[in-house]
């Protein structure tokens, strides 16, 4: 992350950081008016701008597992597997065992 010409460029390791902080820019750029408001000495981080870019040259260390965003499955496998075909019945089965796999993994 730095701060050049009045923006602020951000560096990310996943491509869906990126797009979930470009969904959200707006209100960060208020989070960051009312952080520098509220702590003058973050004064160096006014920006007009927010750029968000993805980044191949990131550290290689594990990422904290505390800190990786994680969604509890919303699906619930309860779906009818009718088609006649064999090979596409097993593909649904498989659908709904990694689903329910992954409702017992949840959070």
């Amino acid at each position: 992350m730095t701060v050049k010409n009045r923006q602020l460029m951000v560096g990310l390791s996943h491509p869906g950081y990126k797009m979930e902080l470009n969904y959200n820019q707006e209100l960060l750029k208020s989070l960051l008016s009312t952080l520098i408001r509220h702590r003058p000495e973050c004064a160096f981080m006014k920006a007009d701008r927010l750029v968000f870019f993805h980044s191949r040259y990131h550290p290689l260390k594990a990422e904290d597992p505390r800190t990786v965003p994680r969604y509890r499955e919303l699906a619930r496998g309860d779906f009818q597997t009718l088609p006649e075909d064999e090979a596409l019945r097993e593909r649904f089965e498989r659908i709904r065992h990694w689903i329910r796999k992954n409702r017992e993994n949840a959070l």
